[in-house]
C-alpha cells in the first residue's frame, strides 16, 4: 500500500540512510502541509482515529472520509476529507498543531518520507521508502538528522507499518486476477472488514459468521472488545474469501 499525500521523488532510501528534518511552530510554514491534501487512510489509521475520537466507525467514515476506487489496483481507497473552507484545512488541525496527534495517520508520521510497495523479480512484495517532493517545507532545511530506522521509532510507526504490510498481502494476493476489476461485493467486503470495524463486529458476532469461518477462539474472545484482534479477523476473512 502507498503511504504518501505528496509527490514522491525518485530517491529511494534504505533503512540505514539519513535525512534532515525538524518540524516546529517557529517555522513560517508550520501547519501548511495540513491543507488541501489527498491523504489516504489505511485500515489501522481509521482504527486509531475513530477510537481516539470515541466514534462509531460508521460515523467516522461518513463524517471525515472520502471514498474512491484506485485506478491501478482496483481496491477502494479511503481518504481524509478536508474542510470545505478557505485553503481546505485538515479537520483536525489547529493554530497550535494537530488535535489528534497521538492517533495521527501514518502518512503524517512518515512525513517528509513516503512508503510504498513493489513486486520484486521473484514475485514477492517489497516495501521501500523515499523522500517526498516538498519544496515549500522549511523543516527539511533544519540541521536535525535522522536515520530512517530512528524516524520510524520516534514517530511510533511500528504498528502502523506492520498493519499496512498485512493489508498489502491482500493487495498482492496470489489468487488475484491481474486486470480484472473487483466486484461490488468484493469492494464491500474490504470496506466493512478493514475500515468499518464496528459494523464488522456485528457481522462477526450477530450472524452465523463464526460457524462458517474457522477462527482461533482466543482471537475471537479478544475481538469482542478490542479492535486490533477484530481487524486481524477481518484480514483472515479476506484472505480466505475475497478471491
Amino acid at each position: 500500500m502507498e503511504i504518501f499525500p505528496h509527490k514522491p521523488t525518485k530517491e529511494t532510501l534504505l533503512l540505514t540512510d539519513s535525512f534532515y528534518f525538524l518540524c516546529h511552530s517557529e517555522l513560517s510554514c508550520f501547519n501548511s502541509c495540513c491543507r488541501n491534501k489527498h491523504l489516504p487512510l489505511t485500515p489501522y489509521d481509521v482504527l486509531r482515529l475513530k477510537r481516539g475520537l470515541n466514534l462509531h466507525s460508521d460515523d467516522f467514515l461518513s463524517r471525515y472520509t472520502l471514498y474512491r476506487i484506485d485506478e491501478n489496483s482496483g481496491f477502494p481507497v479511503i481518504s481524509l476529507k478536508m474542510e470545505n473552507t478557505g485553503d481546505k484545512p485538515c479537520p483536525f488541525v489547529s493554530d497550535s498543531g494537530c488535535l489528534v496527534y497521538a492517533n495521527r495517520p501514518s502518512a503524517c508520521r512518515l512525513y517528509p518520507l513516503g512508503r510504498a510497495s513493489r513486486i520484486t523479480e521473484n514475485g514477492t512484495p517489497e516495501a521501500f521508502f523515499f523522500r517526498l517532493d516538498t519544496p515549500n517545507c522549511l523543516g527539511i532545511k533544519e540541521e536535525t538528522q535522522w536515520k530512517v530506522t530512528d524516524w520510524i521509532e520516534n514517530q511510533g510507526l511500528g504498528p502502523y507499518l506492520e498493519w499496512n504490510d498485512k493489508m498489502g498481502s491482500i493487495l498482492f494476493h496470489p489468487k488475484r486476477e491481474k486486470g480484472k476489476p473487483l466486484s461490488q461485493g468484493q469492494i464491500q467486503k474490504i470496506i466493512v472488514a478493514c475500515y468499518n470495524l464496528d459494523v464488522f463486529r456485528e457481522f462477526v458476532f450477530k450472524t452465523e459468521f463464526l460457524t462458517k469461518v474457522e477462527i482461533d477462539n482466543n482471537l475471537v474472545s479478544k475481538a469482542e472488545q478490542d479492535d486490533e484482534p477484530l481487524l486481524e479477523i477481518g484480514l483472515i476473512y479476506l484472505h480466505r474469501f475475497l478471491f
